[in-house]
C-alpha cells in the first residue's frame, strides 16, 4: 500500500499526498480518490492551489468545515458524474 498523508494548518490550508484522482471540486466540496478510499472535503471558498497527480500531491486553501473518508462505492462516483454533467450543459 502506498503512503497517504494529510496536513492541515488553521483549517485553511491542506496538503495531501497519496492522492490518485480528483473526482469533483467546487467552492463548497472537493472529492478526491486517495490510496485509502475517497476523501470528501466540505467547506467554503475551497480552491485547489497545487495539483500533481503524477506525484500524488494536492494542496488546497479555503475554510474547511469537515473531512470524511468514504468507502469506494458507486454513489461517490455518480455524484462526480452529476457535477461533470452540470458543467458540460
Amino acid at each position: 500500500m502506498a503512503e497517504h498523508s494529510v496536513s492541515m494548518q488553521n483549517r485553511r490550508n491542506v496538503q495531501m499526498a497519496g492522492i490518485k484522482n480528483v473526482i469533483t471540486f467546487d467552492e463548497d466540496e472537493i472529492i478526491l480518490e486517495s490510496e485509502l478510499g475517497f476523501l470528501a472535503i466540505l467547506g467554503e471558498d475551497l480552491h485547489v492551489t497545487m495539483l500533481n497527480l503524477e506525484q500524488g500531491k494536492v494542496s488546497l486553501a479555503g475554510n474547511v468545515r469537515s473531512m470524511e473518508y468514504k468507502e469506494q462505492s458507486s454513489d461517490i462516483k455518480a455524484r462526480g458524474k452529476s457535477i461533470l454533467n452540470r458543467l458540460l450543459k
